[in-house]
């Protein structure tokens, strides 16, 4: 729990944080900018129904740290932010509100660069980016890149844990069939896996069935026996007692923030369940989104190809945590070594914006 902002700020490096209230559209908005690269931050904005302020807070730090180390893993010369809208976006989401959002986020002067998130659409970005300079992800969208750049990272861990990055008999079972979640399963069918879905919404239920994949109410999502848990829904869905009790051999997913703790992390690692960290693996919208910002129109081909290497910075991480293992004669999970490879990298481009001609400034 946040109890005081500064401390908060000053313990995680966040740069700023900037709360919006608008009384005549309702709007709630909180911006969260973790660090800047080029004088910009990005990261998508989420529309969710918080219970409290504070709730709203959490969220948003953690996703915008989130984003720093996103940002670094896939090469993308932005730093890391992220923003959210506290409502419904069933009930309480208008055009007068989004574009009261889209005239804030103009008024940061190109700070923060956003785009869809849960709760936010492709089509409510294109509203949007009438008011507003800084939105991407208006000609592409990012969901189907972001399930393709999963799709590659789960090869990367296939091959590591099993030694043959082959979907045939693998069977996958994928917690949410959103946008990704649903293109996700699609992907995982035609290479051949057997793939099991949970969502709480039956329509996506039943285009899942037509697709071939067999459905679970979500609360049996958990204890589905099989080689990959996939969560593509909301973060925080693996705490210490789910780490303990996942019935996998590999968690590799969509969805941000996957691990509630990072004792959790560790668990997963002493088990032997091989975690692919969620903001490596989830990069591919991301990717692709930057893409779209800096050169506006995107050769494909090439994107692709830029995603596919989500496996090859996989398969390094992976290399790390069992080296850092060795060193320290203790198992470091892939999601601290993670942490570390990340740091690392920020450390370096540091390093290398304050030298110039052999001088440093």
């Amino acid at each position: 729990m946040i109890t005081d902002l500064f401390v908060e700020m000053e313990r995680e490096g966040f740069e700023e944080v900037v709360v919006f209230h608008d009384r005549n559209s309702g709007l709630k908005a909180i911006v969260a900018i973790h660090t800047t690269s080029n004088s910009t931050a990005t990261g998508g904005t989420r529309m969710w129904k918080y219970p409290s302020f504070k709730d709203a807070l959490g969220d948003v730090l953690s996703l915008a740290r989130a984003m720093t180390f996103k940002c670094i893993g896939a090469g993308i010369d932005f730093g890391g932010g992220k923003a959210v809208i506290v409502g419904d976006p069933e009930r309480d989401k208008t055009k007068e509100l989004l574009k009261s959002y889209a005239e804030f986020i103009q008024s940061l002067g190109g700070k923060f660069v956003t785009g869809e998130d849960v709760g936010i659409t492709n089509e409510d970005v294109r509203f949007m980016r009438r008011y507003c300079d800084y939105l991407t992800g208006v000609n592409y969208d990012p969901s189907p890149f972001t399930a393709y750049g999963v799709l590659h990272g789960m090869r990367a861990c296939l091959k590591s844990a099993c030694g043959d990055e082959s979907f045939e008999g693998v069977h996958v079972a994928v917690q949410g069939a959103g946008k990704v979640g649903m293109e996700l399963a699609r992907l995982l069918i035609e290479s051949g896996a057997r793939v099991t879905v949970s969502d709480l919404s039956r329509e996506r239920l039943e285009a899942c069935r037509s697709l071939g994949a067999e459905c679970v109410e979500p609360d049996e999502i958990y204890r589905v026996e099989c080689d990959i848990f996939s969560p593509c829904a909301l973060g925080g869905v693996i705490d210490d007692e789910t780490a303990r009790n996942l019935r996998c051999r590999i968690v590799a997913g969509s969805a941000n923030n996957q691990l509630k703790s990072t004792s959790a992390g560790k668990i997963l690692a002493e088990r032997g369940v091989l975690y692919a960290p969620d903001f490596i693996i989830n990069a591919g919208g991301l990717i692709t989104v930057a893409n779209e910002y800096i050169y506006k129109e995107i050769d494909e081909t090439k994107l692709r190809r830029e995603i596919e290497g989500i496996g090859e910075r996989l398969a390094e991480v992976f290399r790390l945590a069992e080296r850092l293992s060795d060193e320290r004669g203790e198992v470091v999970s892939t999601h601290q070594a993670a942490i570390e490879w990340a740091m690392e990298k920020m450390r370096a481009k540091s390093e290398k914006k304050h030298v110039i001609s052999g001088k440093y400034y």
